[in-house]
């Protein structure tokens, strides 16, 4: 059975597994509008779709998918934040959730680079499969662009990898190789080939019927590494504003709210966390400092790299020496 709804092709196996290759309209997938309806309608279908064994994620795209569409969320204008957490929480996190929650194993196959809400996406799933290509990146660089991981990111990698270790990537936004991110955590598996990722996902998920609860969500659970109330943690707590304020000076917000949400992650439940994750990014969206950071860093930087301030008369030329006099 194979069906395509929204830019997801949907394809179900012998065996009860579904692929989910996103392939939607333009040259990346991205969190945009087509995204969110896609995503809104796929838990449903998959919580009632009979003899489900397991889920997987793929691409058909060379990148897995690149994020938030950036100049969607630039457009935002201040006194939307209340409209943005809104769709924050319903479009974007609450499918997630309901992906994460389905009884049978969620694998995610990386063919290329899943970076911001993409990385989130593969969080989201129980288990993570990637290429072991430098064509595949993986990480959360929204604070780069004036931005926080709000679709679960900061959350979900404190959960994982605990606080300590996940804070200098949610704040530096380090963007990691294959195998990099394995020895971290963020990937569980690799593979040498981009069509292996299928089948290992599917033999993955025989092998473990069972995995198709996150750690967040079984009874017991604790924060590796402790929650706010380890001294380790306080100390870290404590010395971090100072830190970041010595790299900032103050003047961006992103840092900042990644700090007092990564506070507050260890210091109460995974949903109520979400909730205040989807509020600092609301807030973050319609900063003047978020919008001038991704129209100078992205949009103006990827037209001068393109070439739009070169002269239309005059033709390329390869330059193999270069002069510089000055006075002393």
């Amino acid at each position: 059975m194979s069906e395509k709804n929204h830019g997801f092709n949907y394809e179900k196996d012998a065996d009860g597994i579904v692929t989910i290759t996103m392939d939607m309209d333009g040259p990346v997938n991205a969190m945009n509008d087509q995204y969110r309806q896609a995503m809104a309608e796929l838990p449903a279908k998959l919580e009632a779709e009979p003899g489900l064994t397991g889920v997987i994620l793929a691409s058909a795209k060379s990148t897995f998918f690149a994020g938030g569409d950036l100049k969607e969320l630039s457009s935002v204008p201040k006194g939307q934040e209340e409209s943005q957490f809104r769709m924050i929480e319903d479009q974007v996190k609450a499918p997630l959730r309901r992906l994460e929650k389905l009884p049978v194993p969620v694998v995610a196959a990386i063919n290329g680079a899943a970076l911001g809400g993409g990385m989130e996406i593969c969080l989201a799933c129980n288990y993570r499969i990637a290429w072991n290509s430098p064509k595949v990146i993986v990480g959360m660089p929204e604070v780069t662009l004036g931005l926080l991981p709000g679709g679960g990111g900061i959350v979900r990698s404190i959960h994982m990898l605990g606080l300590e270790k996940a804070l200098p990537f949610l704040l530096e936004g380090t963007r990691l190789p294959a195998a990099k991110a394995q020895q971290v955590g963020f990937v569980d598996a690799l593979v040498e080939t981009a069509d292996e990722l299928v089948p290992a996902a599917k033999a993955w998920i025989k092998a473990n019927p069972d995995a198709g609860v996150q750690p967040w969500d079984i009874k017991g659970h604790s924060i590796p590494g402790g929650d706010v109330w380890q001294p380790a943690i306080t100390s870290l707590l404590s010395m971090a504003p100072a830190m970041t304020y010595q790299k900032t000076r103050g003047l961006l917000p992103a840092p900042e709210r990644i700090l007092a949400v990564a506070g507050d992650t260890v210091a109460v439940d995974f949903d109520t966390a979400l909730r205040i994750e989807s509020r600092a990014l609301a807030f973050l969206i319609t900063t003047p400092e978020a919008k001038n950071i991704i129209t100078s860093t992205f949009f103006q930087l990827n037209s001068i790299n393109s070439g739009a301030n070169r002269p239309k008369d005059i033709a390329p030329t390869q330059v193999k020496k270069v002069g510089i006099l000055g006075a002393a």
